[in-house]
């Protein structure tokens, strides 16, 4: 849940950001169909962010690259 908790607070810095939170276990094709290999997984169109342990930082840093690319 760390992810959820910094996704949270990074918010307001990224007001045009969506989140949906997808059961892996109840959408498992959905999940693998949006290339969610491990969890946590973050996906932004075809960028994914996933590992262990994510940090505000990472996730940050993931957030700034989508706009970046979105602009």
């Amino acid at each position: 849940m760390m992810v959820n908790r910094a996704l949270k607070k990074l918010q307001p810095e990224f007001p045009e950001v969506t989140v949906a939170e997808v059961d892996i276990l109840s959408h498992p094709v959905k999940a693998w169909k949006n290339g969610i290999r491990m969890i946590p997984a973050l996906v932004a169109g075809e960028k994914t962010l996933s590992g262990v342990y994510l940090d505000s930082s990472r996730i940050r840093e993931f957030l700034e690259d989508c706009r970046k690319a979105a602009a």
